[in-house]
């Protein structure tokens, strides 16, 4: 067991005050940054009335809870604070009784088939904080249209799953667990200026999951206590592997000449195309795929573009559309930031740099592609 366990990923979570919005966890604390869940399309009036659900199947012992959106609300809120404030809390196995076989295996395959095909039944598999922040676009696969463009494809291969509890994670068996991870080698293809390139990189799914001890309430797991019922698992969000996690991939076949600007995260790189599109009213060249040029998509207009460029920097963090925790340390091969101008959403693809063919704390990040955003 290492000294210590990684938390929850930073990104976009459901606000641990309860308010019904997003709020952004930058890995180890509460910013101050707040976003709206997705509004939910209206069904129309004359629309037909949606079927009776299935009766439920008679609940085991302990019982299964059927997930709802204010469930999964409370529960990331409740992991999140816990790990993030406390770090790594021993874990001890319970009896049989707290679910000592599990089903997360399943989720992360399903989740993983899904999501790297671009299939929209990964929203089984996920929580719904987790399916709010991603919008139209699908984790690990990102933005259609972009995809489309980059010939983008994936394969992955999934190692071992990994249990715990309280937003932590590094035991075999599931438990008392009410956190999971899985460690996942993802081999990315894709095209930069017409030529193929392929990286790798070594990431990890994140799980949790409910308990509840004799109301309707969810909780994290409670040491000593026998729940009456278990929700099921799903994944929650993706993060870079620690190195402790056994051999970790990182390589890339994109390796052009190195630029002498200031390339080394993609924030880094949003915020000068900004901070210059809204002084000069151009888009510069920034940290582009080959140092000069990047692929356009049809039908962008430049001009347009950069007299509406957003404010980007840490005022204004960027929800990266793959889905990953953007690690300077770990850099994930691709990233895909929406960006929003003139009423136009932009989906703006950077990919890592390769160093000696390794992914390191020196890789540059280059816009390879500017597309608009797929609408689904």
């Amino acid at each position: 067991m290492p000294d210590s366990v990684p938390t929850a990923p930073a990104g976009w979570h459901p606000d641990p005050s309860g308010q019904q919005q997003l709020r952004y966890w930058d890995g180890q604390r509460w910013t101050d940054h707040v976003s709206p869940y997705p509004v939910a399309e209206q069904t129309a009036p004359d629309a037909a009335p949606a079927a009776a659900p299935a009766a439920a199947p008679a609940p085991k012992n302990p019982g299964q809870k059927v997930m709802t959106r204010a469930t999964w609300i409370l529960l990331a809120a409740t992991l999140l604070i816990v790990g993030g404030a406390a770090g790594f809390v021993g874990w001890t196995v319970v009896s049989a009784n707290a679910a000592a076989t599990s089903e997360a295996p399943d989720v992360v395959d399903g989740f993983l088939a899904a999501a790297t095909a671009d299939e929209p039944g990964w929203t089984q598999y996920a929580s719904p904080g987790y399916i709010a922040i991603s919008g139209s676009a699908t984790p690990l696969f990102g933005d259609a249209r972009a995809a489309e463009v980059l010939d983008l494809s994936i394969e992955y291969d999934r190692r071992g799953i990994l249990y715990g509890t309280n937003g932590t994670a590094g035991y075999e068996s599931p438990s008392g667990a009410d956190t999971a991870k899985a460690v996942v080698d993802m081999t990315y293809t894709f095209t930069v200026d017409g030529t193929p390139q392929t990286a790798t990189s070594t990431r990890e799914i994140w799980l949790t999951r409910p308990y509840y001890y004799g109301d309707d309430v969810p909780s994290a797991f409670k040491p000593g206590e026998t729940p009456t019922a278990i929700g099921p698992w799903r994944v929650t969000g993706a993060a870079s592997a620690a190195a402790y996690e056994g051999e970790v991939v990182a390589t890339t076949s994109f390796e052009p000449a190195r630029l002498d600007q200031a390339c080394y995260t993609s924030d880094v790189v949003l915020s000068q195309m900004s901070e210059i599109a809204r002084t000069e009213g151009v888009l510069a060249a920034v940290c582009l795929s080959g140092g000069t040029s990047t692929s356009f998509d049809d039908g962008i207009d430049i001009d347009a573009l950069a007299a509406g460029f957003p404010v980007v920097g840490q005022a204004a963090p960027l929800t990266d559309l793959m889905g990953w925790h953007n690690d300077p340390n770990t850099p994930a091969p691709l990233e895909q930031y929406l960006i929003s101008s003139g009423g136009t959403d932009y989906v703006f693809v950077l990919a890592s740099t390769g160093v000696g063919g390794e992914l390191t704390t020196d890789s540059e990040r280059r816009i390879i592609l500017i597309s608009k955003a797929e609408t689904r």
